[in-house]
Order: C-alpha cells, then structure tokens, then sequence
C-alpha cells in the first residue's frame, strides 16, 4: 500500500481536502467518480428525449386511449391538445416536446424534435347522448350551438406519415 494519504489539502488556495492521485485508493476514486457523473448524465440525457419506438408506442397508446373516450370541447377547436394531452398520459417517453399541427385535410401531424418520424391523427367527434352528469329531474338538453362545449365521444386513428 502507497505511504500517500488517499485525501490531502487542496493547494489551490482552499484549505478543503480532494482525492490525492498519488494514492491507488484515491486515483480509483478519481475515475469512479467521473464515471459515475458521466453515467448520471448520460442517463438523464436519455430520459430527456423521444426515441423513435418510444414515440410510436406513446402514439399507439394515446390514440388507444382516445379512441371511444369521452371529452369536453367545441367542434370548432383545434383538436392537437386533445392528441397531445393523450400521448403525455400514456406514460411512455418524456412526456414533453409533442409537436401536433392541423393539417387541411383534417388531421393532426404528430412529430417530436427528437425523431425524424411523423404521424398522422384523425380525431372525430360525434356528440355523446348521455353527459356524465345526469341531474335528477332534468329534462333533455338542445344539442349545442356552434362554438359552445359539450361532451363528445372521441374516435381516433393514426397512421405513421404526415396527413
């Protein structure tokens, strides 16, 4: 075993000690840690962003769990939060960084920035007969006006491509 203490005094104008490289003891915790910090970020890093079989099945899933799903909104609306909001509860991959924009024909892009591939969404909605809440005594109500929120029953399909 070296005669070099594994922890000296800092000669840079501190007075904290620091692991001394002279040591095999210290030199090991050297690279330990460096490694360690290097595989904590490395890990994070990859948390942090979509890979493509993340972003498929976080599609998959979203569009599973919207599909005959009730929701409350207006037919006037843009419809990419709904899609957005499904693929962040699916609970698969990072959560953030869903990219969904209206397409002409009706669709909904879905991209991330992290992965080249895209998907197209339809959601349709058709308007559900029997509301949640259903008061004791209260008579059928008119549908909804234009521009006015209602529950819906939500149909939706995906395929990989934009729209």
């Amino acid at each position: 075993m070296s005669e070099e203490p594994v922890f000296v005094r800092s000669k840079w104008g501190t007075s904290r000690y620091v692991y001394n490289h002279r040591n095999p003891a210290g030199l090991a915790l050297i690279v330990l840690s460096s490694l360690l910090a290097f595989g904590m970020l490395f890990g994070m890093h990859a948390q942090s962003t979509w890979s493509e079989g993340e972003l498929r099945d976080a599609v998959h899933k979203g569009v599973q769990d919207l599909e005959d799903g009730q929701q409350y909104t207006s037919l006037e609306s843009d419809h990419g939060f709904l899609i957005a909001d499904a693929i962040r509860e699916s609970g698969i991959g990072p959560g953030h960084g869903v990219d969904t924009d209206q397409e002409e024909g009706g669709g909904y892009t879905v991209s991330t920035e992290d992965t080249e591939t895209e998907y197209c969404v339809r959601v349709t909605l058709t308007l559900d007969k029997q509301p949640p809440v259903v008061f004791p005594g209260a008579e059928d109500l008119p549908p909804p006006a234009p521009g006015m929120l209602a529950f819906y029953r939500s149909h939706a399909t995906y395929t990989e491509g934009s729209c």
